[in-house]
């Protein structure tokens, strides 16, 4: 049997943060919209539609992606050039802004389920379940098995992996991981992960420990 797809890296980072069967998330809201605003970023860095530059994002194409989400946030980062700093714009996009579009991209794609429930005090309750389990649980299985056998990752799954590590999401994933793993896949982040990806993962991590720091506030 074939392998799933491999997804755009805020769609498999949003697979990786639910319950493969009934899509409950493991990490808070916040926390899932840093990641996942990060990977959008990331996503338009890899398709050469923006650079970072020490702290501030600059279009260097563009040109829509073919994808509504990263076509629409590409058009904002335009229009907005020079007045926020990365760091401002995970914040931003944290505030389910990011959640929302790759939601709707992954149910466009029909791999994510929209489920309404009514609450005992009659108000709906809306979630996403995924419409199948193994492609759901696709995207953490691969890194897991890549790391395992020492297999090069993509540059796309060394996002993935760094942003797992950045929210948190490894205590899940990647716990089955023995040390000489985790080593060999740190080796791959020092060798092959480019200077400007790694600069946007160190500012995610950044933004979640403060939003942590600030829950237990």
């Amino acid at each position: 049997m074939a392998s799933p797809p491999q997804l755009p890296p805020a769609d498999d980072l949003f697979l990786v943060a639910h319950d493969s069967i009934r899509g409950k998330s493991l990490l808070t809201p916040v926390t899932l919209g840093l990641g996942l605003g990060s990977a959008l970023l990331g996503e338009l860095m890899l398709w050469r539609r923006i650079d970072l530059v020490e702290t501030e994002l600059q279009v260097i194409d563009e040109r829509p992606t073919g994808d509504a989400a990263t076509t629409a946030l590409l058009e904002q980062i335009r229009r907005e050039a020079g007045q926020h700093g990365v760091r401002n714009w995970i914040a931003y996009l944290s505030t389910g802004i990011a959640t929302d579009l790759v939601e709707r991209r992954l149910a466009r794609a029909g791999l994510i389920k929209r489920v309404e429930k009514r609450s005992l005090l009659g108000g709906t309750k809306v979630s996403f379940v995924p419409a199948d389990s193994m492609t759901a649980g696709w995207p953490a299985t691969r890194i897991r098995t890549k790391v395992g056998r020492d297999e090069q990752l993509d540059v796309a799954d060394l996002l993935l992996s760094g942003l797992i590590l950045a929210t948190g999401l490894d205590q899940h994933v990647l716990a089955s991981l023995e040390a000489r793993d985790r080593t060999r896949l740190f080796e791959q982040f020092r060798r092959l992960f480019p200077a400007m990806l790694q600069q946007l993962v160190a500012h995610a991590e950044a933004a979640v420990g403060d939003a942590v720091m600030a829950r237990r506030a």
